[in-house]
């Protein structure tokens, strides 16, 4: 039996059998010499000692997809396959922005932004650029660590709040920033008037009481955008309205 495994091991490393050629497809903002060179590493050696990592029928693609993943936080699916004989295929699906986020306080002024995508995960470093593209997001994040890897809200409450700030789009009111600081959400308006909300009143009530308001001209923000600092939708079937 011992003959027999060291005979396959020696037959493992043999030139014939060895991963030859990577194909990595789906890639666009994420570099395939990145995604290369944590496939080589986890290619390289043996298993026990004994059999080659990169032997066409045993290399590990299960680990390659794990550390692609864990690795390179752009990259959101990834499915690695024998293409054809000694040849494996890297396809990848990456995060698309959705948003940035840039940092604890809204206050801070040009912040470091990062891109956000649709599920409210924080993957990636943002040009200064894309703050002027996105909603910035603020608060909710520890920033003792990296930003990358970790979740800005909840895919629900994230998923929520963006159609949200569509519906107030749609109605002449476009949403700039959101901030949550564990306990109220805030959206900033272009106009720079505050709406302050929070998850003990539900949140299609409260903003169906905001748009009634101002589509009955009880609340109007373009006659009053001077005179408004912040709209407060934190009370059931109330709008309290702040003024400067």
């Amino acid at each position: 039996m011992l003959v027999i495994i060291f005979t396959l091991a020696i037959f493992s490393g043999h030139e014939k059998i060895k991963v030859k050629e990577i194909n990595v497809y789906g890639n666009a903002a994420v570099s395939a010499d990145d995604i290369l060179a944590i496939v080589n590493r986890d290619l390289t050696g043996r298993y026990f000692y004994l059999f080659a990592r990169n032997d066409f029928l045993i290399f590990p693609r299960f680990q390659i997809q794990t550390d692609i993943l864990n690795e390179i936080k752009a990259v959101k699916e990834v499915d690695v396959s024998w293409n054809s004989w000694q040849k494996i295929s890297i396809t990848v699906m990456e995060r698309r922005p959705d948003s940035v986020w840039c940092g604890p306080d809204i206050k801070v002024v040009d912040p470091q932004c990062y891109f956000v995508d649709n599920e409210g995960y924080i993957y990636s470093l943002a040009p200064v650029f894309s703050g002027s593209m996105f909603i910035k997001g603020y608060g909710n994040i520890s920033t003792s660590t990296s930003p990358i890897g970790q979740q800005f809200l909840t895919k629900p409450v994230y998923a929520k709040l963006l159609t949200l700030a569509g519906i107030l789009d749609q109605n002449n009111m476009k949403v700039v920033a959101m901030s949550y600081d564990g306990h109220d959400y805030r959206f900033i308006l272009e106009q720079g008037i505050e709406i302050i909300f929070n998850d003990k009143t539900d949140f299609d009530a409260s903003f169906d009481n905001l748009l009634r308001a101002v589509q009955t001209n009880n609340l109007d923000l373009n006659k009053d955008v001077q005179k408004i600092k912040y709209i407060d939708l934190r009370f059931a079937d109330k709008i309290v309205v702040g003024k400067k």
